[in-house]
């Protein structure tokens, strides 16, 4: 793994440790202290909202548990927490001034899943660019619900919204400057809608949470995907109706629920060597947990991960048997990279819509952008995480 943490962000956590070391306020307190922040920040007293105020402290304790959070983990997490808070705050009065937002449509959502590392980010991007097409991008992922109607919020004007997608880029890029590399991020541009689950083992990558993981995967996963579907109602809310592309590989270890909530939709499953996406994934997930953990095991993750999305992918086979088949398509790698505006017009097409000259000229315009800073610079190896191909290949048949 060739990406490393920005010279300053050692010495910034050991500056800060004093503060963010400090023995911690207990779990109660300190999530106590995120709602009356959200409540703050967003002008809106809270209304009554159980059970996910209770599964949202499953998490947030979760973190508090964590024995090396680094400084910077510690405030990041805690930002996290009261950033979800708040979206959820924003969605509940928005519903209660406007209850016709709940009748707004999601039509047949086209949903891209799969290993992580195995083309997910490209083919979103991709697919997005038809002109009936719209995927989330990630400043209005950020922040959904910029104006509920209540008396009293103090609403949040769409320069703001950029503003703090942009700050969230440029500290990542501050304190991981070869992500961009590994999983190119812009305010401007598609990105996964795991930012809008308030639960899923995205995050599991920020730092090892063992008994949260177990929480999860017991859990029934429906009321994140409902959440999900508020907010996009809200985004969509008095705009024109277009098809939403969703992404994230971390569908593909809820995807039953997904299909529950969104009975429609189309799934786009992408594919590719699990040997080659293993490696990928551990460089970035070893890039992201170093910046929140002062001890981080790359053969832990390893093995982890290697149980997690082997898991993950028997489950989501056992899912696509269950359904219609007609709902699943496949974008093998190969020929995403190999041909990816006839791998486009294949999938829409497949999808019951056509591909008029724009679609086209939109696609095509995207396959020439590259927004990594260093394309090549992103190197990985299976062997650091204590995994051969051979292993890999046969936990996922």
């Amino acid at each position: 793994m060739n990406v490393r943490l920005q010279w300053w962000v050692h010495p910034v956590n050991t500056l800060i440790a004093p503060a963010a070391g400090r023995p911690p306020r207990s779990p109660e307190r300190s999530f106590d202290a995120a709602m009356r922040a959200a409540s703050r920040r967003s002008g809106l007293p809270w209304l009554p909202d159980e059970p996910f105020l209770s599964d949202l402290r499953v998490l947030h304790e979760a973190w508090h548990a964590v024995p090396d959070l680094t400084p910077i983990g510690r405030i990041s997490v805690q930002a996290e927490i009261s950033r979800r808070l708040e979206t959820r705050l924003r969605v509940l009065h928005l519903l209660d001034v406007h209850p016709e937002v709940a009748d707004e449509p999601i039509d047949r959502p086209v949903v891209i899943t799969g290993l992580p590392r195995t083309g997910t980010t490209f083919g979103h991007g991709l697919l997005a660019q038809h002109t009936d097409a719209r995927a989330p991008k990630l400043w209005e992922l950020w922040s959904p619900v910029p104006d509920t109607g209540r008396p009293g919020e103090r609403t949040q004007s769409r320069r703001q919204r950029l503003a703090t997608a942009r700050t969230l880029v440029r500290s990542m890029d501050a304190m991981i400057p070869g992500f961009q590399t590994i999983h190119p991020m812009h305010p401007l541009e598609p990105e996964e809608c795991v930012f809008a689950l308030p639960h899923s083992l995205s995050h599991h990558v920020r730092a090892p949470v063992p008994g949260y993981r177990a929480w999860f995967e017991r859990r029934d996963a429906v009321p994140d995907y409902l959440h999900l579907r508020r907010q996009l109602q809200a985004l969509q809310w008095k705009k024109p109706r277009r098809r939403w592309v969703l992404k994230s590989p971390f569908h593909l270890l809820t995807l039953d629920a997904l299909l529950t909530v969104f009975p429609d939709a189309t799934v786009v499953l992408t594919d590719r060597d699990p040997a080659l996406a293993m490696a990928s994934w551990g460089s970035l997930a070893e890039a992201g947990m170093r910046v929140y953990c002062a001890d981080v095991d790359p053969r832990w993750i390893g093995r982890e991960w290697l149980e997690i999305w082997s898991r993950g992918a028997e489950r989501a086979r056992a899912v696509r048997r269950a359904h219609d088949p007609e709902r699943f398509l496949d974008m093998p790698y190969g020929e995403l990279t190999a041909d990816p505006v006839g791998t486009a017009e294949r999938l829409w097409r497949r999808m019951g819509g056509d591909f008029d000259a724009e679609s086209r000229a939109r696609t095509l315009a995207y396959t020439r952008r590259d927004r990594r800073k260093d394309p090549g610079g992103h190197r990985y190896g299976l062997d650091r995480y204590g995994l051969d191909p051979d292993r890999v290949r046969a936990a996922f048949d």
